[in-house]
């Protein structure tokens, strides 16, 4: 189940947006497929450090599904187990409404509106 009042206070931020698209576009072109980290970083050119908070973000709404890698599994080099990522497809009309109502906020109001309830002051400081 989707905590709506968690959803409404995430900053739908550039990046979150764009991380947001590349799933949907990964879902809409394969709704089984799992992405990592990893690839959604270099997908859209966002660090890890920029991927991996809003993964969790998006995970912790009900947004994402994730499954970690089994702890068996061979890997040529020592690492942690990697964390799948996939859209809910239950959610995938919720995602889809909300980057909509986001887009046409900010095209609205200008590119500094993060998704919250009132959109920032267009008024410039000196």
């Amino acid at each position: 189940m989707i905590d709506q009042g968690f959803v409404s206070t995430i900053r739908f931020t550039k990046a979150l947006m764009d991380v947001a698209r590349a799933l949907i576009d990964r879902h809409m072109a394969d709704p089984a497929s799992e992405v990592f980290g990893l690839e959604v970083a270099q997908e859209t050119g966002y660090g890890a450090g920029t991927v991996y908070p809003i993964l969790r973000r998006l995970e912790g709404v009900g947004w994402l599904l994730s499954r970690e890698e089994a702890a068996g599994m061979l890997r040529s080099t020592p690492r942690p187990p990697r964390v799948y990522y996939r859209i809910d497809p239950q959610h995938l009309g919720a995602i889809r409404q909300r980057l909509a109502e986001v887009e046409a906020r900010r095209r609205m109001f200008g590119s500094s509106v993060t998704g919250g309830a009132v959109p920032p002051s267009k008024t410039k400081e000196a």
